[in-house]
């Protein structure tokens, strides 16, 4: 069995809880054990435009700890996992700021140590647990649902970096939803903004950003949007009716789930094993194409 710590990183614990609901409740059933991660705090990545020491210092304190401890990371956000990996990257080039950031954590009693390893969700269930052993158990296949497979931009952006998807052919979140038996398939700006990054600074703007996504999502023939960002999330499924009102369109509407949403779906786990009953889009649309209720 492999053995991970879970870092939550600062959105999901306070509003995106169905992602860890689901995520704890479908991993162990796939043979991934789950050890809480206590002592991690932000990973900083807000505050990467505004102090970037800051935000070093945050990344590295986590990974130092993580390090000591002898355990990879499972960094269920995308902005976590590519913060954490960046900052990986941005040490080992860096002596200076390396010095700088071992003297800052020294007041903690911590010694910077950046060697443990990241990954995330989509790489646990394509790479550990493997599409093959998925599809073995799925128990509710997803066939005659299309989903569009919306992993996030961080998922592959920057391309600096080493990441969970191939930047310029990403195959791995189509590769699981496939094993579900779902269907899946081509639209446009797939690696684009949810608009979460505007909220702050306009939210009509970013709205308009959500509403365009999800309009292609049903312009091109999607029954449902599958992400592992909880920001998209938070936009693509959160803000489905703020979206409808800027725009003034009824249609924009469509079901949205995590991708480990749809894995526990499929391997046979009920709907509040999965935090579907705390998702706001209309994901009893899917439901009941698969013969299940959302409130039993």
């Amino acid at each position: 069995m492999s053995k991970f710590l879970l870092f939550l990183g600062c959105t999901i614990p306070t509003k995106q809880y169905s992602y860890e609901i689901s995520v704890r409740n479908v991993l162990p059933k796939l043979g991934v054990e789950l050890v809480d991660f206590a002592e991690a705090g932000c990973c900083g990545f807000p505050l990467k435009g505004l102090n970037r020491r800051a935000w070093v210092y945050m990344s590295a304190r986590i990974l130092s700890i993580a390090s000591k401890k002898g355990l990879p990371i499972l960094a269920l956000c995308n902005g976590c996992d590519t913060s954490l990996r960046k900052i990986k990257d941005i040490l080992k080039h860096d002596e200076a700021l390396r010095k700088e950031i071992a003297d800052l954590l020294s007041n903690e009693g911590i010694k910077l140590d950046v060697s443990a390893e990241v990954y995330h969700t989509l790489e646990i269930l394509h790479d550990f647990v493997g599409v093959e052993k998925i599809k073995s158990m799925v128990r509710r296949s997803l066939k005659g649902i299309r989903i569009a497979s919306y992993p996030g931009c961080h998922m592959i952006r920057p391309s600096d970096i080493p990441h969970p998807e191939d930047p310029a052919e990403p195959r791995k979140y189509d590769a699981v939803l496939n094993a579900l038996g779902a269907e899946v398939g081509y639209y446009p700006d797939r690696g684009g903004c949810c608009g979460a990054t505007m909220l702050p600074y306009s939210a009509r703007h970013a709205l308009l950003i959500a509403a365009s996504k999800i309009k292609t999502f049903k312009e091109y023939g999607f029954d449902a949007v599958s992400t592992s960002c909880p920001y998209c999330m938070e936009m693509i499924d959160g803000k489905q009716d703020a979206a409808r009102t800027e725009v003034g369109d009824e249609s924009i509407s469509i079901p949205v789930f995590y991708l480990t949403q749809l894995v526990g779906l499929a391997i046979g786990l009920e709907p509040k094993e999965l935090g579907l009953n705390l998702n706001i889009s209309p994901v009893e649309e899917v439901l009941e194409k698969l013969g299940v209720s959302l409130y039993e």
